[in-house]
């Protein structure tokens, strides 16, 4: 009886091990199955659109609405339009709904100024003040020339547009060329020195078709582009004026603001805004206008409508820039990207209510585009190529010799220049690489960095996601920069330079400090001296510290609202420095007049006004480093 129990027991316990082991292996297969990665093409049309519609399923409360074509060189393969237009009113997303391109835009301004190179009226790398107004470009430290390959490659050395560029009063228009001078920025690097996204660039570049052409850029655009692939629902101009049925559905659109930690959206209503440097970001249209656009750049060369010449196409997306073992990076404008066997081709885009997003397989001949009523959008324009394309990995190499490229980097963007944007770089655009042993870390998040090649880096986050950069090398082998696959490099900074910007901003930090506990200690101490030949000394000596307070105030709270700053416009940013030096001119009269009261008229000791006085001093020492005074060519 015991031994019949136990054989059952045995039994029962083979049974379930058998069963568990077809289970793990079915669910092995199950999963090695899903995670081949999907074939994008038309004869797989049914799987692309489940894989789509799956995702946006799995996404649905970062979804307001979207609209995704996806499409070879010869047909959609899917169309897929989801959600609201307006959720509140009740206004479904469907293909006539009309959202912003925002910097897809850019690809017409490189497609018109290939248009112009086929034709012979345009040099490519010729300096584009030969075709611009005398005098017309400001700002500039260097004498090398400026072409169109920089402007398309974002190799120009402009530091970061922030004023002005766009506006939501439609009476604050203004003509591309006065929007252009008004806001011209500082250019700190020498022109295909390093690539630092610029909206003011892509502008500029627009302007030069203009110039070149002897047409209205908007104009020059619908007749050569949108009017040739019958894109009939877009427009252009910041108002919308060039096409008012898009016009009239673009009002019908709600933006959305995606709530961080929650699943929340707040409805941010039309969220019209209007962008002066208009070539830079203010198409606006269909899904299927913008497909048109983007399929008309997956055609063989010699097929393609844009172009007369047989070989233009093929030249737009060849590389312009590429990675120091000639991998591409930039090509002509586009931007190539880590994903699919052999990388994608294409341009994002994000404006205050609205983001879009163009990819192009070149070698398989696919591609999709993407629109959604939500701003910087990072569900879809990151999401999509990865469930359609898989992410691509840089291979680990052997046999190169490795470096050292730790140290303190800043971002393009803001490296270098003038003013409170070049102030608030080391807090807000910060890297470091420490070395530990063998081993490199970092900041902003990177767990680990290892060179892989001797061209690139891997890094690896916190979250275990991958991503990779370029090691840029003088001629002596020195890392100098780290290049990325997005369009802004890191520069890297000597530890003089690195640890002097910090200094400088403890300089104002400790004056702020000390200027506040002597103005209170000032006003404390106040009413021991009323009446006394002392009280107009310390009256003056209270408000030298008081203008101290008021400057070193203005200038944190610039940093901590960065946005208002860098929008309000240039007499935004004159008013500012004017202030910040009214205030540190102020003070420092103040103080030169306490030293200057009769002996009897100031008090015996000075220990108190030396220390203000060299307060004062660092203070305008900061001012003339970081040049605070500086309100042009932010």
């Amino acid at each position: 009886m015991k031994i019949s129990y136990l054989k059952k027991t045995i039994c029962f316990l083979l049974t379930v091990v058998s069963m568990a082991s077809l289970c793990i292996t079915a669910a092995a297969e199950s999963t090695e199955s899903t995670s081949e990665q999907l074939t994008v093409s038309y004869e797989n049309r049914e799987a692309v659109e489940k894989t789509i519609t799956d995702f946006i399923e799995e996404k649905k409360t970062k979804t307001p609405s979207v609209s995704v074509t996806v499409f070879d060189d010869k047909q959609d393969i899917c169309n897929i339009v989801y959600g609201y237009a307006n959720i509140e009113g009740n206004v479904k997303a469907d293909e006539e709904t009309v959202y912003e391109w925002g910097s897809v835009s850019k690809l017409l301004v490189w497609t018109s100024a290939m248009q112009l190179y086929e034709q012979g009226k345009l040099d490519l790398n010729e300096d584009i003040r030969t075709y611009l107004p005398a005098g017309f470009l400001k700002n500039l430290s260097y004498d090398e020339p400026i072409t169109m390959i920089d402007l398309m490659n974002h190799s120009a050395g402009f530091q970061e547009t922030v004023a002005e560029i766009e506006t939501e009063d439609i009476n604050n228009i203004v003509p591309l060329d006065q929007a252009l001078t008004s806001v011209a920025p500082a250019q700190v690097a020498s022109p295909g020195e390093t690539v630092s996204y610029s909206n003011w660039g892509a502008a500029l570049g627009g302007y030069v078709i203009s110039c070149v052409s002897g047409m209205d850029y908007v104009d020059y655009v619908h007749k050569n582009i949108f009017d040739k692939l019958q894109m009939e629902h877009t427009y252009l101009r910041p108002d919308a004026s060039d096409n008012e049925w898009a016009a009239e559905k673009r009002h019908s659109l709600h933006s959305y603001m995606l709530g961080f930690a929650d699943d929340s959206m707040e409805d941010m209503g039309k969220c019209r805004v209007y962008i002066n440097l208009y070539p830079a970001g203010s198409a606006g249209g269909t899904i299927s206008d913008m497909a048109k656009f983007a399929k008309a750049l997956l055609c063989d060369s010699k097929d393609c409508p844009l172009f007369e010449k047989d070989d233009t196409l093929d030249l737009m997306l060849s590389p312009s820039r590429t990675f120091d073992d000639g991998s591409p990076r930039i090509c002509h404008g586009l931007f190539y990207s880590l994903y699919g066997t052999d990388g994608l081709y294409g341009h994002g885009g994000n404006t205050q209510g609205c983001s879009s997003d163009l990819q192009l397989d070149l070698k398989h001949k696919t591609g999709y585009v993407m629109m959604i009523n939500t701003q910087s959008d990072r569900v879809y324009t990151k999401g999509l190529p990865e469930i359609l394309y898989g992410e691509k990995e840089i291979p680990h190499e052997s046999g190169f010799e490795k470096v050292d490229f730790s140290g303190h980097y800043r971002f393009g963007r803001s490296c270098g220049g003038a003013g409170m944007l070049k102030i608030g770089s080391p807090i807000e655009d910060s890297l470091t690489i420490y070395k530990e042993g063998d081993t490199f870390t970092g900041s902003n998040g990177i767990a680990k960095a290892e060179q892989i090649s001797d061209t690139f880096v891997e890094l690896t986050l916190i979250d275990n996601s991958k991503r990779y950069q370029a090691l840029k090398k003088d001629a002596n082998g020195n890392v100098i920069m780290l290049e990325t696959y997005q369009a802004v490099d890191t520069k890297k900074l000597s530890d003089a330079e690195y640890y002097t910007e910090w200094a400088m901003i403890y300089m104002l930090v400790i004056s702020g400090v000390i200027s506040t506990i002597l103005f209170i200690f000032h006003i404390i101490r106040l009413r021991q001296y009323k009446g006394t030949n002392i009280e107009k000394f310390k009256k003056t000596e209270v408000m030298a510290t008081l203008m101290s307070l008021l400057m070193l105030a203005e200038i944190a709270w610039i940093l901590m609202n960065p946005r208002w700053f860098m929008y309000g416009g240039t007499s935004v940013h004159a008013a500012c420095a004017i202030v910040v030096c009214l205030l540190a001119l102020a003070q420092a009269i103040m103080l030169i007049r306490c030293r200057v009261y009769q002996r009897d008229e100031r008090p015996d000791k000075l220990a108190l006004l030396n220390i203000e006085t060299v307060c004062c001093t660092l203070t305008i020492v900061g001012i003339v480093y970081w040049r605070l005074f500086q309100w042009w060519g932010f």
